[in-house]
C-alpha cells in the first residue's frame, strides 16, 4: 500500500513532513494508511478526528480501541475541545490485531503530532491546527528538524553479527522458524540482503535497492508472526547494538510491521479497499 501521492500546494505554515489530506480528495490516506469517513462502528480499529483547515484535514486526536463507536462517544463528550466541536471530520480503519493497532497509533501520531494526543508526539502541533485547538503536549521540539533525531554510531560488524543472531534464534522459534525455513534456500544470501537492508537504514549506504514488502507476498504470513518478529528482533537488536541505533533500527521495524499488516490484512473499507 503506497500513501497517496498529493502535488498539491502545501498549507501556508506546513513543516516538513507529511502532507495532511486533502478535504476534497476521493478517499482518505494518514501515514499511508486507508481510512473510510464518517462515525466509526463498534468493533476494533483506529480513529482520527480531524479538524478541516482550507483545503486540508489536520489530524486533532488519533485514538485505538476494542470498540470504535463508544470510545468516539465518550472521547466526544469528555474532552472539552471535541465537545466544543473544534473537530469537523472522523475517519476509521477497522483493525482486529492489538499491536498493530497500538503501532499504527504510534505511527500516526509521530507523523502529525496532533494537538490532543500526548503519547507518541515528537514535535509540536502544525501551527494551523495549533492556532484552533489547545496542544495538550508540553516542553516539545518546535520544529520538524528538531524532532527527535538521535547520532545512529553502528558498524557494519555491528549490523553483522545482530542480523546472524536475529536468525539464528528466529530460525528455532517454534511460531517463526518453519515460515523462514521454508522460504530461504540460500542463507548466506539471505543474509547479505538483510544486512545490506539494516547498512542501507542505520548507515546512508546504497547497497540495498530492493523492495522489502514484496518478498513477502507469498509468505502466507499471519498477525501473529509480526508480534514475534519484533520481540525477537528488538531482544538482538539491543545486544548487538549501540542505545541509539537500537531504538532506530526498533523503530524502523515496527514501523514496517504495520505497514507490512496494511498491504497484506487490508481493512474492509466500503467503496475503497486500497489507493493508487
Amino acid at each position: 500500500m503506497q500513501p497517496l501521492q498529493d502535488h498539491s500546494p502545501l498549507p501556508p505554515a506546513h513543516r516538513a513532513g507529511p502532507i495532511p489530506p486533502r478535504a476534497d480528495a476521493a478517499s482518505a490516506a494518514f501515514a499511508g494508511f486507508a481510512f473510510a469517513a464518517g462515525d466509526p462502528p463498534a468493533g476494533p480499529g483506529v480513529v482520527v478526528l480531524t479538524r478541516r483547515i482550507g483545503a486540508f484535514l489536520f489530524p486533532v486526536l488519533c485514538f485505538e480501541a476494542e470498540n470504535m463507536e463508544s470510545e468516539a462517544s465518550r472521547l466526544r463528550a469528555d474532552e472539552p475541545a471535541l465537545a466544543a466541536g473544534l473537530a469537523d471530520g472522523c475517519f476509521w480503519s477497522a483493525r482486529d490485531n492489538a499491536r498493530q493497532r497500538h503501532h499504527m497509533l504510534r505511527d500516526l501520531v509521530g507523523k502529525y503530532d496532533p494537538p490532543l494526543n500526548v503519547e507518541f508526539r515528537m514535535g509540536r502541533a502544525a501551527p494551523e491546527i495549533a492556532a484552533l485547538v489547545p496542544d495538550r503536549a508540553r516542553n516539545l521540539p518546535s520544529g520538524q528538524a528538531e524532532r527527535g533525531a538521535e547520532t545512529i554510531d553502528a558498524t557494519e560488524a555491528e549490523i553483522e553479527s545482530t542480523v546472524r543472531a536475529f536468525y539464528t534464534e528466529a530460525m528455532q522459534d517454534p511460531l517463526i522458524g518453519p515460515v523462514f525455513k521454508s522460504h530461504v534456500a540460500d542463507w548466506e544470501h539471505h543474509f547479505q540482503i538483510v544486512r545490506n537492508f539494516w547498512s542501507r537504514s542505520l548507515l546512508g549506504t546504497s547497497r540495498y535497492a530492493g523492495s522489502p514488502f514484496t518478498p513477502h507476498l507469498s509468505m502466507n504470513l499471519k498477525p501473529e508472526f509480526f508480534d514475534r518478529w519484533i520481540a525477537l528482533f528488538k531482544k538482538n537488536a539491543e545486544a548487538n547494538l549501540k542505545p541509539a541505533a537500537a531504538r532506530a533500527a526498533i523503530a524502523r521495524v515496527e514501523h514496517m510491521s504495520v505497514c507490512f499488516q496494511a498491504g497484506l490484512f487490508p481493512p474492509k473499507i466500503p467503496e475503497m479497499e486500497t489507493l493508487a
